[in-house]
């Protein structure tokens, strides 16, 4: 009993702090949005949503720093990347982190969320998938657009 309490408290001990990459690699099923309004009210209402919702941002880049697309071959496509900073979920150990992709071409844009999550237990769990905190974004991005 004595050893499992104390290979217990080792191994979340251990765990308090997970670093994650701040770049999200492609998904399987990334979420995504067009959005019918032009580059800068996307960036801005994606921006002030964010950080309406608790998340921080931690840099934007160019997204063909990290990924080839055809929306980067410079074919009137304006991209950003936008990484949030790590946000630890207070109801358990989880830590996540978002990264917001914006394609845009005239006035449309594509909106890409990809989410990633990582919790840390004798194993570390990660999960790619989180409907409900995504969707609350991109359709707050979308009203906000639309005002």
């Amino acid at each position: 009993m004595r050893s499992l309490i104390l290979l217990s408290i080792l191994a979340l001990s251990g765990c308090s702090t997970v670093p994650l990459p701040g770049y999200i690699s492609r998904v399987d099923h990334p979420y995504d949005r067009k959005i019918y309004a032009g580059y800068e009210k996307v960036v801005s209402s994606t921006m002030y949503i964010l950080k309406q919702k608790g998340w921080k941002i931690e840099s934007e880049a160019d997204p063909a720093v990290y990924e080839r697309d055809d929306h980067y071959d410079n074919n009137g496509y304006q991209n950003l990347l936008i990484m949030t900073r790590i946000r630890k979920d207070f109801s358990s150990i989880t830590s996540m982190h978002l990264n917001v992709l914006i394609h845009s071409i005239g006035n449309t844009c594509d909106v890409e969320i990809r989410y990633e999550a990582r919790t840390p237990l004798i194993k570390q769990f990660t999960s790619e998938r989180n409907d409900k905190i995504v969707e609350n974004i991109l359709d707050a991005i979308v009203q906000d657009v639309s005002q």
